[in-house]
This record gives structure tokens, sequence and C-alpha cells, in this order.
């Protein structure tokens, strides 16, 4: 592997199809060990570029011949081929091994980021922060925001689901706040600078929960979740400006602390204002909309995506969009 061509063109995984022998650099987004039914192990791996990722595998007689010096976030030079398992798309591994950096080719088709000019977002958002009211409030959220600034402005909004790359922070957290503004005038006696506010700092945790190299979670991240980080966040900053008797800070807090809407799926609380309730459904639809949107990046002929484990289906791009084809 290491003789062969490795200046040759980068096939992005959307572009990516059953049958091919493929040889080229991807970055690892995961790696597990996992085991057959036989109980021989395997490493299950989750492979990206910049158009998404592919899940690949590297089954037992090639893993013993494998030199595992590679980790989450690393590039790795693999050669594979590529199969239908069921519905899904996936490498199998002949050889894998840690890419040096200086053999990699443009790191703008392996390295995935927002399509959004992340210094445009952020100054649309501190100007949606001036217009909050009380001043207390609007000097309180901009703290939160120029103190974690550079993440705030780089980092990734998860770690595979939704807005997972760089810069998916502040696309999530804008088109969230977009949308939030955008109903606030249809909902009777609702306090529209706290459901922006909470708009704006509902994931503000997850800039301590998530590393944005392997995209895997910090040691606090593991200790205690996006949630409790982002009370800390909020409370280390109310703190310092000494606002937490405010009567607004309690029910900003209740917006972190319930935007997930049920326990079940990390919520501490459920929401019980307007306020809550409204970033968490905005919340959820933002990321939902992303999660069907990444999936449509790669469709058949009829319009499917693959099978995608978040929407428990397969889905679909729409009449309007195959007549547009």
């Amino acid at each position: 592997m290491d003789n062969a061509n490795s200046a040759q063109e980068h096939l992005l995984i959307k572009d990516i199809k059953p049958g091919l022998e493929i040889l080229q650099f991807f970055q690892l987004s995961s790696m597990e060990t996992r085991k057959t039914k036989t109980g021989q192990d395997y490493l299950n791996l989750s492979l990206s570029d910049r158009s998404g990722s592919i899940t690949a595998k590297v089954w037992s007689n090639i893993l013993k011949m494998t030199k595992l010096n590679f980790d989450t976030g690393d590039f790795v030079k693999v050669k594979a081929s590529t199969q239908l398992f069921g519905d899904i798309l996936q490498l199998n591994i002949d050889r894998i091994r840690k890419a040096e950096a200086s053999e990699l080719p443009d790191m703008n088709r392996l390295v995935r980021k927002t399509v959004f000019d992340t210094d445009m977002l952020y100054e649309q958002i501190l100007q949606a922060v001036e217009l909050l009211d009380p001043p207390e409030l609007s000097e309180f959220v901009r703290k939160v925001i120029e103190t974690n600034s550079y993440k705030f402005k780089t980092y990734p909004a998860a770690k595979r689901i939704h807005h997972a790359y760089l810069g998916g922070f502040i696309e999530h957290t804008y088109t969230v706040t977009m949308k939030v503004q955008a109903l606030i005038d249809l909902i009777p006696d609702i306090d529209a600078s706290l459901a922006i506010a909470g708009a704006i700092l509902h994931d503000i945790g997850k800039l301590h929960e998530i590393d944005p190299d392997t995209k895997g979670r910090t040691v606090q991240g593991r200790l205690k979740g996006h949630v409790m980080l982002g009370i800390e966040i909020l409370r280390d900053a109310a703190n310092e400006l000494e606002i937490t008797s405010a009567p607004w800070f309690s029910e900003l807090e209740h917006i972190l602390l319930s935007h997930h809407g049920e326990p079940e799926f990390g919520a501490l609380v459920k929401p019980l204002t307007k306020e809550a309730i409204l970033v968490h459904f905005i919340d959820n639809l933002d990321s939902k909309l992303k999660i069907i949107e990444e999936a449509l990046e790669k469709t058949d002929a009829n319009g499917f995506s693959d099978y995608n484990k978040y929407l428990e289906g397969r889905a679909f791009a729409g009449s309007h969009r195959l007549m547009e084809e």
C-alpha cells in the first residue's frame, strides 16, 4: 500500500458506490472492537471526509496483520473494497495504516466543516444579543459567548448525529436562534428575550463536552454531560456578574436543563415554561432537519437514502427534487 499512488484523486464518500476498489485517505471518526458470531475480534470503524461518513470493517484475518498505531481523530490510508450490507454501504478493509501529515492531500476534501461564514454567523448572533432585555441578560449572554468565542465558532455540535463537523456548533446555534425568533410573535405572552437567550445558550456545555479533533467526549463530558457542563458555564458567568438572584436566571437554567424534553433523552427536568418548550421543540426540529438533509446527500435512482438509524428508515427526497434533477 505504501508504494501505491497516494496522489490519486480522492473519491468523496458521498460518491462511493458498491463494487469499487479504493486506495485513499480518510479521517477516523470512531473505532471499536467487536466480535463476530463465532467470537472473532474485528474492528468497526467510521471513516469520514468533507462529504460525510461511511462504516468500515477490519475483519479478524486482516486485524491480525494490522499495526494499530492509529486512534480516533487520526488520518488513515485505506485499501478496501466496497459492498452493500443490507441497505448499508460499507468498506471491507484490506490494509489500513496511520497517515503522515506530509502525505495528506487537500485537507479541504478530508475535513468536513460548515458551509457558512462563521464570523458572519457570530456577528449576527451578537446582534441578537444586543437586543435582549433586561440589559443584564444581554450583558450576561455576551459574556458567556465572548469567553468561549473560539470554541463557539469552530467546534462541532455533536459526535456524529447532526452538525458533527467543524463550525457545526455555531451553525446549529444560529439556525435554532433564527427559528425561535421566527415563531416568537405567534406565541402569546412569551418572554422573547429569554427564549432567544435560551436558544443561543442551550448547547453551550458541548464546548466542554466534545473534543473537536476526535469528536469524542472529553473526560468531563463523559462524567457530567453537556447539560450539566452548560449549567456550570452559566453559573460561573453569573457569579462574576453577581446576577444569580435575577428572576430570569433560574428560568434560563431551566431551558438548558430541559431542552432535551424527556429524561430518557437526557433532560434533567421536563420543560415547564413556554420559553423552554419552544427551545426544546425548535432544537429537536433543527436537529431532525439536519439529519434528513445529510441523509439525502446520497440517494438512489428513486430518491431514497441509505437506511438511517436516527430516522429509523430511508429518507425520501420528494418528487419535487426528482423533477429538478
